[in-house]
């Protein structure tokens, strides 16, 4: 069980999930996941964090990881725009988890507030004191290091594979085999991604499955909700 909150620019996800692996991926904006049951282990490159009850999680915009569940959990997770973090012009919030009692209130505070959709002043607020928060803390050797291929390439999404390598002046095999090893997923995966983020805006929009299926090219509507569920955790008719 799934369900998703948008207000405003926020988006807030909530699951009931006994497993799932979602695929290596990366979002434009800040995630915050707050696991209410269970556990959830995220993997990234260069190392791997286990997320337990009443822990939570940051990850940094562009920071290319995959999650999975293998057991029932309940969690929420807040795709926050990096803007909020931007405006108190501080250091970076890097990717990390919060375990501290007032963090974890204050998230629990933050994601009431954004379902019921408390005045948007207020929840600015919220979001400004738990920067502050994050902020106050020391990021632990142990937790990630930004190395280069912890974040997400830079491609021109709508060229074909033979003519990125052209640019990247390699043999289409030795391209592909190179940015497989250099970001951790594969072209075509990140293609993927990248229709799978349209759909979700196509379909809050209020156009048709089927139709959003033909626009971004999906071979079928069954490939479609195939990796729309492996994204998104839901399927396209229940998301929209």
């Amino acid at each position: 069980m799934v369900n998703y909150t948008k207000y405003f620019d926020l988006e807030l996800f909530e699951g009931k999930i006994s497993k799932h692996q979602y695929p290596w991926h990366f979002h434009n904006c800040y995630t915050i996941i707050l696991v209410e049951v269970g556990s959830i282990t995220y993997e990234f490159q260069d190392t791997s964090l286990k997320i337990n009850e009443a822990e939570a999680l940051i990850i940094a915009p562009d920071v290319i990881h995959r999650n999975t569940i293998s057991k029932q959990t309940v969690y929420k997770a807040l795709f926050l725009p990096k803007e909020y973090f931007s405006l108190a012009d501080q250091n970076k919030i890097q990717t990390q988890i919060l375990k501290q009692t007032d963090i974890v209130k204050k998230l629990v505070e933050l994601f009431n507030k954004i379902k019921l959709n408390i005045d948007k002043n207020e929840i600015n607020d919220s979001i400004f004191m738990l920067q502050n928060l994050i902020n106050q803390l020391q990021v632990p050797d142990s937790e990630i290091s930004y190395s280069r291929s912890n974040l997400s390439p830079e491609i021109d999404y709508d060229l074909p594979i033979d003519e990125l390598a052209e640019k990247a002046h390699l043999s289409k095999f030795h391209f592909q085999r190179k940015f497989k090893k250099s970001n951790g997923l594969t072209i075509g995966q990140l293609k993927q991604q990248e229709k799978t983020i349209k759909a979700k805006t196509l379909l809050e929009k209020g156009k048709m499955s089927t139709d959003v299926a033909y626009e971004l090219g999906f071979f079928d509507q069954s490939h479609f909700i195939k990796y729309f569920k492996k994204m998104w955790a839901t399927t396209p008719k229940n998301f929209k």
